[in-house]
């Protein structure tokens, strides 16, 4: 038998309570949700309002998964950082997924700016790559007048994912920058940072993505997917994904009533396999794209990895996905 602390009892309850609230409002919310369909016989799009274009139809059933890579150590050369790349890629390619998550590597920034810009161009050729950007690496990447000289990319595949950092305007600047430079490329936005699960307001944290993707969207821009996905670094020891697994789903439900245009937030959410209670919040929730991470410390991650396919295949049969 197993036995509980009064406070642990406690803690279930109340989580419980939180989850089982969540759920009725999703279920109002969806039984009102209202979508102006096209009139010329299709029924994939719908009209919104808000950006004036038809939108396609978010398919719920249809799941996908992006295997990535948090290793930001590598400290040698560019082609360590381009080794290690290429061996995530290939293993997303061999296990069917959708795509890969890669973070731009500190090194290239410490080199120089033409160095980040010939990693994205290493990309071109793989399936599709969401790359990470931190804050401290925006300027470097889009802004100097030395990659507008020297380089001309439009990678398709690519979509450059910009690490959110509590700065809506600066990030959005940065957003429209990029579209400039390299005419064409997708831009998401990554909440990789913990504290803004743990430490802010899902409310708020939401209403700031809000202002961002309007802000983005009226100067012509586009934020096509925001990434859930905490990066939980070596020296955390004290804290692991499961920690904030109710926090997580928290912050997708206040990100997915909002309002805005384009695409609805939920086709754009992608999110990490992290416990089979937040994998079955989420599916419920409409969610379809997820995250495996690969973890470098056991091996190739392989057998961490597979597990988390397997728990995500799992609450996918579970929900009656595809």
């Amino acid at each position: 038998m197993l036995h509980l602390s009064p406070s642990m009892y406690l803690s279930r309850s109340s989580t419980m309570i939180h989850r089982n609230a969540r759920r009725s409002r999703r279920m109002i919310n969806s039984c009102i949700q209202r979508f102006t369909f096209s009139t010329d016989g299709s029924t994939t799009t719908y009209y919104d309002s808000q950006s004036g274009q038809h939108v396609t139809i978010h398919d719920e059933s249809k799941i996908t998964a992006y295997l990535r890579s948090v290793d930001r150590t590598v400290t040698t050369t560019g082609a360590a950082a381009l080794s290690l790349s290429s061996t995530i890629l290939e293993a997303s390619k061999e296990m069917g997924m959708a795509g890969s998550v890669i973070s731009m590597p500190q090194q290239l920034q410490q080199q120089d700016e033409s160095g980040m810009v010939e990693f994205i161009e290493s990309l071109g050729s793989s399936s599709n790559v969401f790359l990470h950007i931190l804050p401290s690496q925006y300027h470097d990447l889009v802004v100097k007048n030395e990659i507008r000289k020297n380089h001309t990319i439009t990678p398709s595949n690519i979509n450059l994912c910009f690490e959110y950092n509590n700065d809506g305007d600066y990030i959005s600047s940065n957003v429209q920058s990029a579209m400039t430079t390299f005419d064409g490329i997708q831009t998401s936005i990554g909440i990789f940072n913990p504290k803004y699960l743990l430490d802010d307001d899902p409310m708020l944290v939401a209403a700031q993505v809000a202002s961002l993707i309007d802000t983005t969207s009226e100067f012509g821009g586009t934020i096509s997917n925001i990434l859930v996905a905490p990066i939980i670094m070596d020296n955390d020891d004290d804290t692991t994904l499961t920690s904030y697994d109710d926090e997580l789903v928290q912050l997708c439900e206040e990100l997915s009533y909002l309002d805005v245009p384009g695409s609805t937030i939920k086709s754009r959410l992608i999110v990490p396999t992290v416990s089979g209670d937040q994998l079955e919040e989420c599916l419920q929730m409409g969610i379809t794209k997820y995250i495996i991470d690969a973890s470098s410390g056991d091996d190739d991650g392989s057998e961490s990895v597979e597990s988390r396919l397997d728990m995500l295949r799992d609450a996918v049969e579970e929900n009656g996905k595809e």
